[in-house]
């Protein structure tokens, strides 16, 4: 029986013997859960900031240490002490450059460390930081934050994404440890082809349930009776996905060469919403590709399936 298994992690790596103070830029769901899982796991926590001084306490408050900064205060502070900090950046992909800059014209000790959290997002984007003396790196966590208490409270086993600086890519790691996280370093220049990766199998699994509780409704369900009917399903398949790869998991009309239950599903989605439509036959012609290679469908079967799961098919 296949197996899962996970991306190669990265070789040791020597570590600190004291891990740095964090700070924290854009303390949303991300950066506070896992500031959270590493004051939990002993790290020191020098300060969060949000945009709002207010919101940052209510993440200091979460976490019961630290101080609340706006970013603007963030940027424009001068550091009491000498010793080096961890900044974790955490802000939305699309400010992470613009905040680099703000950031790398107020002091920060020798030996400070940049850490972004994207997972799309090349370290290229931190360089004024590694102009202004800070070793920058990537490090992301493939997790669905949403509650920061929940990320923190299963951050064992996150996959972590890690890239940059020798001294920033080690102590990416020592942190990766510390959360008893699965790190393993991502090549330059592949940030984007993970992240969609990550996007599709996560954040599209999302908008795929909805489209199917659209279409449970057109079944007399509710909402929520879809909800309860379709996530032990998903449960399943997903169990199914630990045990063996795609093409072995795979289970339905489409492997079953059932070209009349196909056509009725077509039938029902051509009176629907367009998108859910198209989505099916594109998931569909994919599960008919995986079919393929099990051997399950006689080759009438998979010409009638190709020619009715085509895109000009009407």
């Amino acid at each position: 029986m296949a197996r899962t298994t996970s991306p190669k992690t990265t070789s040791g790596s020597p570590r600190r013997a004291e891990r740095p103070a964090l700070v924290v830029a854009g303390a949303g769901a991300a950066g506070t859960g896992v500031a959270l899982a590493l004051h939990r796991s002993g790290w020191p926590v020098d300060a969060l900031a949000c945009r709002s001084v207010e919101r940052a306490q209510e993440r200091v408050a979460l976490l019961d240490t630290g101080r609340a900064l706006s970013l603007e205060q963030l940027c424009a502070e001068q550091p009491a002490d000498g010793a080096a900090r961890l900044l974790l950046i955490a802000v939305p992909d699309h400010a992470i450059a613009e905040l680099a800059s703000h950031l790398s014209r107020r002091p920060w000790a020798p030996d400070s460390v940049a850490l972004h959290l994207s997972g799309s997002v090349e370290v290229a984007a931190l360089q004024p930081l590694r102009d202004a003396g800070l070793a920058v790196g990537g490090c992301h966590p493939l997790k669905s934050f949403v509650d920061p208490q929940r990320a923190a409270e299963t951050m064992a086993d996150t996959v972590f994404a890690l890239e940059g600086d020798a001294a920033a890519a080690a102590l990416a790691e020592q942190l990766a440890h510390d959360l008893h996280a699965r790190p393993f370093t991502l090549r330059p220049g592949r940030r984007a082809a993970w992240h969609a990766a990550a996007t599709h199998a996560s954040n599209h699994l999302v908008a795929l349930l909805d489209q199917a509780l659209d279409l449970a409704q057109t079944a007399g369900l509710s909402r929520d009776q879809a909800r309860a009917a379709l996530l032990p399903l998903l449960d399943g398949t997903l169990h199914n996905l630990r045990a063996h790869p795609p093409a072995e998991a795979l289970t339905g009309p489409v492997l079953r060469g059932d070209v009349d239950v196909v056509a009725r599903h077509l039938t029902t989605l051509a009176a629907g919403p367009a998108d859910s439509a198209a989505a099916y036959r594109a998931l569909a012609r994919r599960a008919l590709a995986l079919a393929r290679t099990r051997g399950t469908l006689t080759p009438s079967q998979l010409t009638r399936l190709e020619t009715l799961l085509s895109e000009d098919t009407p």
